[in-house]
């Protein structure tokens, strides 16, 4: 496998704005493998993947993070964040129906249970500056401020990114953010 870049030269999220464009937060964890690929691989080819649909993206090292609410046994996680530059036109809805194919893709099976071990999890963070409560998806992403593996990955790239409702930066809620997961820079 050859090396990947993970950090593009210039941000994504500069003082202009582009009307046909939008800003994306996404986090993704893996603790299973898929076929020959291990989380680690996983997580790496799925930054390629959301690489390949935007129109320019930003990502953060990986991250090794203790399961949250999982089973006894449970592998750790590794996680990432990116920031991906989209086309407006693209829905949050929409967006979300991507971002399940290419957990499918990666053989991810949908269960009523919540915190389960997986091979992939995308999650949408935040989707521009909107806020949305529907069924299907919530945004931004009602925990994003709680967890720790959510919030370094993004601190790295976006330290100073307000999500939508909020006041604080990434970076100062994850300073006020108590120290109970256990997260490791990977790489």
């Amino acid at each position: 496998m050859s090396p990947i870049s993970l950090k593009p030269s210039m941000s994504i999220l500069s003082n202009t704005t582009d009307s046909n464009s939008v800003a994306v937060a996404v986090s993704l964890g893996s603790n299973l493998p898929y076929l020959n690929r291990s989380p680690r691989e996983v997580v790496l080819a799925a930054i390629q993947s959301l690489r390949r649909i935007s129109i320019e993206s930003q990502a953060s090292s990986l991250y090794l993070s203790e399961p949250i609410g999982c089973a006894p046994g449970a592998e750790d996680f590794i996680n990432a964040a990116m920031v991906l530059r989209l086309d407006s036109k693209a829905s949050a809805g929409k967006f979300l129906a991507v971002l399940q194919g290419i957990e499918a893709d990666y053989g991810r099976q949908r269960s009523a249970e919540q915190n389960q071990p997986r091979t992939l999890d995308l999650d949408i963070i935040s989707y521009g500056s909107q806020e949305l409560e529907s069924p299907g998806l919530i945004l931004p992403h009602p925990r994003a401020t709680q967890r720790r593996f959510v919030l370094m990955p993004l601190a790295e790239i976006l330290p100073e990114m307000v999500l939508p409702g909020q006041s604080a930066s990434i970076a100062q809620l994850l300073a006020a953010l108590p120290c109970i997961e256990n997260v490791q820079l990977l790489i």
